[in-house]
């Protein structure tokens, strides 16, 4: 069991994650609001499917990509056994870029995966990975806040993983931006699981 400092530092700790988890599952919720039955619909899966895929496709993927970072942030905070007042200012960047997460759904809800309003998509995705390992950095680098039984390299690997995933969709959205074929997203999916795997290789070793 992770210890702090302090009781008054642990109480400021949980706070924070608490809220944090708050966030994120209103931001998750309210991905499903836009999502009504067409007006036009001939009551068959195949006519909605047809009429609303742009909508729910926006809606998985959007699912997907805040249920992993708040899985992330909840990785992120297993290692953080102490409290700094920099960490609030730094979770609250991450969580307002989170909570755009339905209106930039929404902007693509009509127009699918291209295009401009697709690129805003990916590069919102690709700026919350990146605050999220801004958070990390500091935590890790700066407040030195993190569990003292890791190693330097293990925190800097952690960053480097946590670093991939926006850095590919940041390049996917200029490039969509300029516009690259729809499927320019795909490109990133080499790098989320290259993430992946380096983060499950991490944790594994610790065991």
């Amino acid at each position: 069991m992770q210890t702090h400092d302090t009781p008054e530092k642990s109480y400021d700790l949980e706070r924070l994650i608490f809220f944090s988890d708050g966030v994120f599952a209103i931001a998750i919720t309210l991905l499903v609001i836009e999502l009504r039955p067409p007006q036009r619909w001939d009551r068959t899966l195949a006519g909605l499917w047809g009429a609303e895929w742009r909508s729910l496709l926006a809606y998985a993927v959007s699912f997907l990509a805040v249920g992993a970072y708040w899985n992330a942030h909840r990785r992120l905070f297993a290692r953080v056994v102490r409290f700094h007042p920099g960490l609030i200012f730094l979770n609250l960047v991450l969580l307002s870029l989170v909570v755009l997460m339905p209106f930039a759904a929404e902007l693509i809800f009509d127009s699918g995966p291209r295009g401009e309003p697709f690129a805003a998509y990916l590069g919102l995705i690709a700026a919350i990975g990146a605050a999220q390992a801004l958070l990390w950095t500091f935590a890790a680098f700066v407040f030195k806040v993190t569990d003292p039984a890791m190693a330097s390299r293990e925190r800097l690997f952690m960053t480097l993983t946590l670093a991939l995933v926006p850095m590919a969709l940041g390049a996917a959205s200029v490039a969509a931006w300029y516009g690259a074929d729809s499927s320019v997203w795909i490109w990133s999916l080499p790098f989320i699981v290259l993430a992946n795997l380096g983060r499950r290789r991490m944790l594994a070793a610790r065991r």
